[in-house]
């Protein structure tokens, strides 16, 4: 079972957010991050922490609520608002990069999630720098698009493949 964990501060931005990522995956648990127990973890085979509306940085009041990533070993894939948590969670850092719409996204590195030159649909205004714990996987011309944890199976996509790019949600089911 996939766990899908909402950033989303007010229920209405699951409809963009959230919705679309449980119908790519199928079966999966929604739950939204300020109630996550132990025990959903545990019982997650992956984990996928969506984004939210630009304008909705809540989640960042509350990063100790994804403590957790310190300690799991199951595979997670962090979504734009989730791969900045992701990142947050190993000493990485966040800097203001306000992007939105369609932009190209070059792989920098050889990887399951995706290859070559490809379009992304981006809506964000954070992006990450210092992933000391990560490898670049793919970046645009002004940031860093896909992230993997070098040890653990954790990647961060700052883009929203639930728009434009669903393989590749497809593919870390996959994994």
């Amino acid at each position: 079972m996939i766990l899908i964990i909402s950033t989303c501060k007010e229920k209405f931005s699951e409809l963009e957010f959230v919705n679309p990522i449980k119908q790519i995956v199928g079966k999966a648990t929604i739950k939204q991050y300020k109630e996550i127990k132990e025990l959903d973890i545990k019982r997650a085979e992956k984990i996928i922490i969506c984004g939210t509306a630009l304008q909705d940085n809540e989640y960042l009041k509350h990063l100790t609520n994804f403590n957790w990533l310190q300690t799991t070993t199951k595979p997670v894939l962090g979504i734009c608002a989730g791969s900045q948590i992701l990142a947050l969670q190993f000493q990485a850092k966040l800097i203001k990069k306000t992007e939105i719409g369609i932009i190209e996204v070059t792989t920098v590195k050889e990887n399951s999630l995706c290859k070559e030159i490809f379009e992304v649909y981006t809506i964000h205004q954070n992006s990450v720098t210092n992933l000391h714990e990560f490898e670049v996987l793919a970046e645009s011309k002004d940031a860093i698009h896909i992230f993997k944890h070098k040890q653990k199976p954790f990647y961060g996509c700052m883009f929203h493949p639930e728009v434009k790019n669903k393989e590749i949600i497809e593919k870390f089911r996959a994994l």
